[in-house]
């Protein structure tokens, strides 16, 4: 394998390694976030306007639905305030949720363009080969070709796990934007 596609292949581990690390501290702090709390016993004590209680259950349950009850619990009486107090909780909470994501973005529609890179400069290096020798040349030639394919194939496999986690993380961040936002509006309606 030839110098070019080497030093692609090790850019691309590299970035895979990135990439794996990224998506494992993520899943931690999904799973954190997510916690036990379950949206239907919140909506239960605010239906009852047992706010103790609701306070109680955020304290018990940390996760991302507990510190939007919090964030309600703490803001000053009227709509605007709590939707205000709620809004700042989970734009943090959002910014908290959504690092790294751009990084899985990015790998996963460049890891591609860079294993193809690294193919690119095996075909050259192949070609290079043909052109100075003569005869038993073709083996040497279609094994470069053979090895510099490798890189596109690994530039692929960097690329489809960073999707798929990006999707499925950015999926998660909008379901609990969307519990939040509905648990929200469920509490201003009661409290109201």
């Amino acid at each position: 394998m030839g110098w070019g596609a080497r030093g692609v292949l090790v850019i691309l581990l590299i970035l895979s390694i990135w990439s794996v690390s990224i998506m494992l501290e993520r899943k931690k702090a999904f799973r954190e976030k997510a916690g036990t709390a379950k949206i239907n016993d919140a909506k239960k004590l605010i239906e009852n306007k047992n706010w103790a209680a609701l306070k109680a259950w955020a304290d018990a349950n940390p996760s991302y639905l507990s510190g939007m009850i919090h964030a309600a619990i703490g803001a000053e009486s009227g709509h605007e305030s709590i939707d205000r107090a709620v809004q700042s909780y989970l734009s943090a909470q959002r910014l908290d949720l959504e690092r790294g994501l751009n990084v899985l973005a990015t790998l996963g529609s460049n890891a591609p363009f860079i294993g193809l890179f690294g193919t690119i400069m095996g075909i050259i290096q192949s070609f290079g080969i043909l052109s100075t020798q003569q005869g038993s040349a073709m083996n040497a030639v279609m094994l470069g070709l053979a090895e510099a394919l490798i890189a596109t194939a690994v530039g692929l496999f960097v690329a489809i796990p960073a999707v798929i986690s990006y999707n499925y993380f950015s999926q998660r961040l909008r379901n609990f934007t969307l519990e939040a936002q509905s648990l929200r509006d469920y509490y201003v309606s009661q409290k109201g």
